[in-house]
């Protein structure tokens, strides 16, 4: 188990990462890592897995992201090992958070339980309204949709990535949280919050605040669910 101090130079050294060195600092300030890893914990509790390495491993999660692509399964384990030489981890530990990291996007399936909690957090931060916004801005911010033209296809691609990265959902609790997350979402309403966010994105605005902006184009029911995928109040629904 990892102790205290690790886990808070962990937590800075990520933080460090994903707000200064990622996408340029556009992205600073934004509350995604914080509420994976409050996610993570939630389901480490109810699955049994090792609480401090999902910790470790929901912070460090997206430090490929500055090298332009987190979808390697190699080469994030990689970045994921050079960042933490400098630790004092046993190889167990090393492994266990590499490998939290390594698969975390879904392209290869997690060989462990902590990475299958690890990539469970990040996919539920993936769904419903707020997986729309979070990935528009990761597609706007990496140059593959031109926020001044939103395409059908640009929308087909985004509410693609969602669906399939919920059929990935590896753990029971997460497919139950899952399931509740997931509201329709009809082409129109998604163009709009695509639109919107695309816009924000460029302009590096970060999720919480176009959350803020899209609440008053959307109804009331809708309003509650993004509602309670930002201050993860579903976690007390389950």
């Amino acid at each position: 188990m990892l102790n205290k101090n690790t886990l808070q130079k962990i937590k800075k050294l990520a933080l460090k990462t994903d707000h200064n060195v990622a996408f340029s600092g556009k992205s600073k300030g934004n509350k995604h890592l914080l509420r994976v890893v409050l996610i993570a914990k939630f389901l480490a509790q109810k699955t049994g897995a090792d609480e401090s390495i999902v910790v470790a491993g929901a912070f460090l999660h997206d430090t490929a992201l500055p090298s332009g692509n987190d979808y390697n399964y190699l080469k994030n384990k990689k970045i994921a090992k050079d960042l933490l030489k400098h630790f004092n981890l046993s190889q167990i530990e090393l492994e266990g958070i590499v490998e939290c990291v390594a698969s975390h996007e879904g392209i290869t399936n997690p060989k462990t339980l902590e990475a299958k909690v690890v990539h469970d957090a990040d996919v539920l931060e993936k769904l419903g309204f707020l997986g729309i916004i979070r990935h528009t801005w990761k597609l706007t911010n990496s140059g593959k949709i031109n926020y001044k033209i939103i395409t059908d296809k640009n929308i087909k691609i985004i509410l693609d990535h969602i669906k399939w990265r919920r059929k990935k959902l590896q753990t029971s609790m997460a497919k139950k949280i899952g399931k509740y997350l997931s509201t329709p979402i009809d082409k129109q309403k998604a163009k709009m919050i695509v639109t919107l966010s695309s816009d924000m994105a460029f302009k590096g605005i970060i999720t919480e605040k176009i959350a803020l902006a899209l609440r008053k184009h959307l109804n009331k029911k809708d309003n509650k669910k993004l509602r309670e995928q930002l201050n993860l109040g579903y976690l007390k629904k389950i």
